[in-house]
């Protein structure tokens, strides 16, 4: 009768009535030793509190019911409340991770991951993962991250998640570039591009693009960074001519470019003085010797 109470006051839209209810109920499940509606009234208001908006005390009705469930050794109210705990700890750890709180949004994501193999859920599993290294990432602890990472792109493949493995190999590739492995964060980066081209994902061409520019810049690979700031550059107009981006994203990309083709040219610049001008110094100063012995055809 209570939780048909509950439900009535769930329906007309009167929350804090149908706690009330629920929370009648589950005191009643414990004064007679109901495991089975003491399990139900702990998901009925962790459910309750969730569409309140109150996560806090979601978690704790969703643990409790958890708790239950693994002491009475009943498996499928365990993978219910495991699948409940999932939402709640993700929607808590995306708050701290919107506050910059990484610590804390770490935690909560590894709550989240730790739920998802208890439910079998291989796609929440693999969402815990990528978030877990993208915060590692922001706390500049990368071989931490390429853990999971990896953990994230093994499971894309095993979903057979094409854009999903192409997110997990750009993260990989800036963890790879936070430890100066280049050669590394290319290899990631050439994965990420190939992916990117089969799904047709201008915008993750474009990144990929970038990032590649980047690192050829560095290492004085300016023709090779040229032709990467190049496809970006084409790639950020069609996104902004298509609608699907602001004008800033072209002028960062005609900047870069820019920057790339006048290193190549400052570099053909610096050729020439180390080479060309050398050689014709020494041809300069071989034909000013051969004068001044007077063996010149001027001396005969």
């Amino acid at each position: 009768a209570y939780s048909n109470l509950a439900q009535h006051f769930q329906k007309v839209k009167d929350p804090k009535t149908g706690v009330y209810f629920y929370e009648k109920c589950l005191e009643i499940s414990r004064l007679t030793g109901d495991k089975r509606g003491e399990m139900a009234a702990n998901n009925d208001l962790g459910l309750i509190y969730q569409g309140m908006n109150d996560v806090n005390s979601a978690i704790k009705f969703h643990e409790r019911h958890l708790e239950l469930a693994t002491d009475g050794e009943v498996p499928s109210e365990e993978n219910v409340a495991a699948k409940e705990l999932i939402k709640v700890y993700k929607k808590v750890a995306g708050t701290k991770e919107g506050a910059n709180d990484h610590e804390e949004a770490v935690r909560y994501y590894q709550k989240c991951l730790e739920a998802a193999r208890l439910a079998q859920e291989k796609r929440s599993e693999g969402m815990a993962c990528y978030r877990l290294g993208r915060a590692y990432i922001m706390m500049e602890e990368p071989l931490r991250a390429i853990s999971f990472l990896e953990d994230y792109e093994a499971i894309c493949k095993e979903l057979r998640d094409l854009e999903g493995e192409g997110q997990a190999c750009a993260a990989i590739a800036s963890a790879y570039q936070m430890l100066t492995n280049d050669e590394k964060a290319v290899e990631y980066l050439d994965k990420c591009l190939s992916i990117a081209s089969e799904t047709e994902n201008l915008m993750a061409q474009g990144e990929a693009n970038c990032a590649l520019g980047v690192i050829h810049n560095k290492r004085g690979q300016y023709d090779k960074a040229v032709d990467c700031f190049e496809r970006n550059f084409e790639i950020a107009r069609s996104t902004v001519s298509g609608g699907h981006g602001d004008t800033s994203l072209v002028d960062i990309s005609r900047v870069y470019l820019g920057m790339a083709k006048g290193n190549a040219i400052l570099n053909q610049y610096l050729h020439v003085i180390n080479h060309d001008i050398k050689a014709l110094l020494v041809w300069k100063t071989r034909g000013t010797l051969h004068a001044a012995d007077g063996s010149g055809s001027g001396s005969k």
